[in-house]
């Protein structure tokens, strides 16, 4: 499952099925609506001797806790029917997060210094 992180940068590798196009369209459906939409993806490099395809996407739109099935698609043939598989050469998952920069809070030390009484180190030991 791919993490998306709303309003940052998201840039993914996904291996897919080999191919010689130069053109990718996403798809991908809500699944708790089951509305189906195509994300935006740009920045497309495609590795074709290990099938590798680099890609930066963003999805308008996107609520925090949302998951969304996802199908690339080659050549800019689109199946918005995910009950057919079509003819996609990747299939996976995505999850919105929140945005990743959470503000993290300055913790300072408010014990004094403690300096320990002096002692002879004698236990007792008890049975």
């Amino acid at each position: 499952m791919l993490a998306y992180y709303i309003s940052e940068s998201n840039s993914y590798t996904v291996r897919t099925q080999p191919t010689a196009s130069s053109q990718f369209t996403m798809s991908m459906q809500n699944m708790y609506t089951l509305e189906n939409t195509t994300m935006s993806i740009s920045g497309v490099t495609y590795n074709g001797y290990e099938s590798m395809l680099g890609f930066t996407a963003s999805i308008s739109g996107a609520i925090v806790g949302s998951e969304y099935r996802l199908e690339l698609y080659n050549s800019g043939a689109v199946n918005l029917d995910f009950n057919t598989g079509g003819n996609s050469i990747w299939y996976g998952s995505l999850q919105a997060y929140k945005s990743s920069s959470a503000e993290k809070s300055e913790y300072e030390n408010q014990i004094p210094p403690i300096t320990s009484s002096v002692s002879e180190n004698k236990y007792i030991i008890m049975k």
